[in-house]
């Protein structure tokens, strides 16, 4: 049995960032560019208009008179109308809004300057606009005015939100190499243990443990992948297992402790997974596992946590090793790889143990000033009454006895600010 620093710094050291992925574009939203977006295309792609209005040839405009000016209206273009007529000096093009700019236009005049009764010409009629000074290029966006084809639209390190999605769409792209998320394989093994969906019988237990850790996976920005429930028979588990270590990391539940059916560790053996390390001294969650899958080449490895069955230490268990393993694997820095560690004073009396550090549920709050840390009530490792409305765990050393209220203490912070 290793201590909780020595099972730490076993991960660590064998963690590593993961390659980044090639994914879908909506895929990639929330995460980092890992490689520049080249446009296979100008923007905008044609010169086009910006307003309803009319284009026309901004020469004409010297051939006004009383500063009002007659065209022709010779074509009708809405937005993906397109036009081969050519304009020519005295007449125009009634045009929408992103419409394309015909031949001989340069300029567009609002529809709000042609003068009263003409406004609403189309193809066969006449306007009159009024104003004469009618400049080139006005309210036409030109062709590759945004950027050229064979431009970085985006480059590496870039923070692909909303507006980046779209640019990156704009620009052709339908996938984007970005930091890869890691896919958590979880398998959950006991006979006894029914879907959520069931109403247990007498002996059956409902599968809490799958949900839970796919939530945890899901916060934590990975993807869960359910296996299931695998019964406690050699085959069934080694089956779901050499389909889980198809992950990045494998996540079990139940089996891993020195009973007659506790038949993980030797399982995970047979299936070529190198044992790092079995049984921390900590409670909850002494039983846990680790180990690694190696591949050869520059395959990435898959990291495989046996978690204890019961909820509380399996819950544990995984926000100490199975978060900061998958934020090492995500490419995070390492002052994010750990709940965040801090001080504070209890408000009740709460009890460790006599030979392990214990990690007890409770519930942190500010108060003058101060953090304070409420120990909630838990009666043990399959409880997780405490632990749902928790965000703080009580971090007790060992051998620290009965400890009375306002005894400050290490608590780590599981969510949001206290």
């Amino acid at each position: 049995m290793i201590s909780l620093e020595e099972a730490l710094a076993c991960i660590e050291r064998v963690a590593v960032p993961l390659p980044p992925r090639r994914v879908p574009l909506l895929e990639a939203c929330g995460r980092r560019l890992a490689a520049p977006v080249i446009s296979d295309v100008d923007s905008p792609p044609w010169d086009r208009a910006m307003m309803d209005g009319f284009a026309i040839c901004s020469a004409d405009g010297e051939a006004a008179s009383g500063g009002r000016l007659w065209l022709d209206v010779v074509v009708d273009l809405a937005a993906g109308d397109v036009t081969g007529l050519t304009l020519t000096s005295g007449t125009c093009a009634r045009i929408m809004t992103g419409a394309p700019v015909p031949p001989g236009a340069d300029a567009v005049v609002p529809i709000e300057l042609a003068v009263e009764g003409t406004a609403a010409a189309h193809a066969g009629q006449r306007v009159c606009l009024d104003g004469a000074a009618f400049r080139a290029g006005q309210h036409v966006a030109r062709q590759g005015a945004a950027f050229r084809r064979g431009d970085h639209v985006l480059i590496a390190g870039t923070h692909l939100g909303a507006a980046a999605i779209g640019l990156a769409a704009e620009a052709g792209a339908t996938h984007l190499l970005a930091p890869a998320r890691p896919r958590v394989a979880i398998l959950s093994t006991g006979s006894e243990l029914v879907s959520p969906e069931t109403v247990p019988q007498f002996g059956q237990t409902r599968n809490s443990n799958g949900p839970m850790l796919a939530a945890a996976v899901t916060l934590e920005g990975a993807e869960p992948i359910s296996l299931s429930i695998a019964a406690d028979r050699p085959e069934a588990i080694r089956a779901a297992v050499a389909q889980g270590l198809a992950a990045d990391v494998l996540l079990l539940s139940g089996g891993v402790s020195a009973g007659d059916l506790d038949l993980v560790p030797d399982i995970l053996g047979r299936c070529g997974v190198e044992q790092v390390f079995h049984k921390v001294r900590l409670k909850p969650g002494k039983p846990v596992w680790f180990g690694i899958l190696r591949r050869s080449g520059a395959a990435s490895a898959t990291l495989v946590f046996g978690l204890p069955g019961n909820p509380a230490s399996s819950l544990v268990c995984y926000e100490l090793f199975v978060r900061p393993t998958l934020a090492i694997l995500a490419g995070k820095p390492a002052g994010q790889w750990h709940l965040p560690r801090s001080r504070a004073l209890l408000t009740a009396p709460a009890k460790g143990a006599g030979d392990r550090p214990v990690f007890a549920p409770c519930r942190l709050e500010t108060r003058d000033g101060t953090l304070a840390a409420e120990p909630l009530p838990w009666t043990g490792s399959s409880d997780l009454v405490g632990l749902a409305v928790a965000n703080g765990l009580l971090a007790l050393p060992a051998g620290c006895g009965r400890l009375e209220a306002g005894t400050p203490v290490e608590v780590l912070v599981r969510e949001g600010e206290c």
